[in-house]
């Protein structure tokens, strides 16, 4: 597994973490918290429509996004994000489902796949896992949000049997980011998680609290790095942002660290089309 460390932007301009994937082929990357419009307890670049923010303010900042991976706010398409594993196909009479509006975006879902050029999947989080999936060989992208239930649920998985199925993809071919969520350092849950937890993972991806009994710092990175090489994904197709949101508040959004009152970063990704890159390139801008 790799570590992505090629951070982009300044303090002044929007902020993110690309992807080592050629940019000519994808654009796919993950925000940060600055460079955008929005006020406290949302500074800056918010880009979550559902957690109290001015909606004005959100559609500036997705738009800042925009600017990067070339296709419109207006084009995006984003699942409902309920805590669940399913996952759908989209394709073009998708766009803009979810993208100016929460109500619209598509329901019942964590994970989108296509293989539709110049159409954005986004996800949205602030502690769980968002993963952006390019598969280069039948050209063909996914998005999904991984909390502890989609993570315990397998939808890393799921989502690597749907571009199977739907696209005949080879899970061997596949790439994979993890971008910036809370990680072992940072993630507590209870006994009831742990016990599900251990059911799926085993126990090597949680530790014991120490002087907290019952309580465990679990690694939902690990359990979704051994979720995609049981699906066939090679371990050096496997990238990872490393950065913690909880860590790093001041560079990025964490529900935990802010306690509930913040805003989401988002992980998208976007095929690029047959007449070249739309989007600016990455350290130009």
């Amino acid at each position: 597994m790799h570590m992505i460390a090629n951070w982009q932007g300044s303090p002044n301009h929007p902020r993110f973490i690309s992807t080592r994937w050629p940019w000519h082929d994808v654009r796919g990357l993950f925000s940060l918290r600055a460079g955008g419009v929005s006020e406290p307890p949302y500074e800056t670049l918010n880009v979550g429509l559902h957690v109290g923010d001015r909606p004005h303010a959100v559609l500036q900042n997705r738009s800042r996004v925009a600017a990067w991976v070339g296709c419109g706010p207006e084009t995006w398409v984003v699942p409902e994000q309920v805590h669940g594993n399913r996952v759908a196909v989209v394709d073009a009479s998708f766009a803009g489902r979810g993208a100016l509006a929460v109500e619209t975006a598509v329901p019942d879902v964590d994970a989108l796949v296509t293989a539709e050029p110049e159409l954005p999947l986004a996800v949205f989080a602030a502690d769980c896992v968002p993963m952006l999936f390019f598969d280069p060989v039948r050209r063909v992208v996914a998005a999904a949000h991984s909390g502890w239930k989609g993570t315990v649920g397998h939808i890393a998985r799921e989502v690597l049997s749907c571009m199977r199925e739907a696209f005949d993809c080879s899970p061997a071919d596949v790439r994979v980011a993890l971008g910036p969520s809370i990680r072992r350092c940072c993630y507590e849950v209870d006994e009831s998680v742990a016990t599900m937890v251990r059911a799926e993972f085993g126990a090597r991806t949680m530790v014991s609290r120490f002087g907290r009994p019952g309580k465990f710092l679990l690694s939902l990175q690990a359990c979704i790095r051994m979720d995609l090489i049981a699906g066939g994904v090679l371990p050096d197709h496997i990238e990872d942002t490393g950065a913690c949101t909880s860590c790093q508040a001041d560079l990025l959004f964490s529900h935990r660290a802010h306690r509930g009152r913040t805003g989401r970063q988002l992980g998208i990704v976007c095929l690029s089309g047959g007449d070249g890159v739309k989007g600016q390139e990455l350290g130009r801008a």
